[in-house]
């Protein structure tokens, strides 16, 4: 008998966390669906902040093919992005430079990841959607309209995200955007002697070019015009880390 309830206590303890879960869930989900409409207009007003994304998960896809799936996370801005999560400055630099030149030569693919940020945004807006629908065609607010949302998200979510990274968050065509710096940032938070072994984030520098005037300088040239990426430690130490093109 006191087996039984505490099976039956437990049960019930977990149903209620689902529901309260699913609940929770989708009222973050319909908030988003008022609230992501105006962060899309703010990117494809930002340019500069898309090929950053961009560049970004290139460079994280492209550690991924050197050595497997990762636990890297970026952050991109205006000025760059931060590639956070072990990696050291020479992998990062190296591997965002390999990211610039491919999305050059038009490998747009490089340009989508799959755990990007977006990704959580299509879910929730494809479970707003599908939750409100449902409870129209139903006239009426059930488990129904909450497990087809969820369902949706699941299934349609990832889908979306696709496109959403494609034509709003991220710009493969990357123009004239060139690497200008590597730093190594301390990590955040009082980490004591910890934070002497362990790797902060690594933020890359970059900056957009003048299109017309290095496409002349191009044109004018037989080869590409050569250049050098630095790495700045967090002393403020300058080191040398390999050179790129601009074509």
């Amino acid at each position: 008998m006191i087996l039984f309830l505490l099976a039956f206590a437990a049960f019930f303890f977990v149903a209620l966390l689902v529901l309260i879960s699913t609940i929770g869930i989708t009222l973050a989900s319909l908030v988003t669906l008022f609230s992501a409409p105006a962060q899309f207009r703010r990117l494809l007003r930002e340019r500069q902040l898309r090929r950053n994304h961009a560049l970004e998960h290139a460079t994280i896809n492209v550690i991924e093919e050197r050595y497997g799936p990762s636990r890297l996370a970026g952050l991109a801005e205006n000025d760059g992005f931060t590639i956070q999560g072990g990696a050291t400055p020479d992998l990062v630099a190296s591997a965002a430079q390999e990211a610039l030149d491919r999305l050059r030569a038009g490998e747009r693919k490089l340009a989508i990841h799959s755990r990007c940020g977006t990704s959580l945004i299509a879910a929730q807006l494809v479970l707003a959607i599908v939750f409100l629908a449902t409870v129209v065609l139903l006239h009426e607010l059930s488990w129904i309209a909450f497990a087809a949302g969820l369902l949706a998200a699941i299934v349609l979510g990832p889908r979306l995200s696709l496109l959403l990274q494609r034509f709003i968050t991220t710009d493969a065509r990357i123009g004239n955007l060139t690497i200008t710096s590597v730093e190594m940032k301390r990590p955040a938070g009082k980490m004591g002697l910890f934070s002497m072994v362990v790797l902060g984030p690594i933020f890359v520098h970059t900056a957009q070019g003048s299109g017309p005037t290095t496409r002349r300088r191009v044109e004018q040239r037989s080869e590409p015009v050569q250049g050098d990426a630095t790495l700045i430690t967090g002393d403020h130490e300058e080191i040398p880390v390999g050179g790129y093109r601009v074509r």
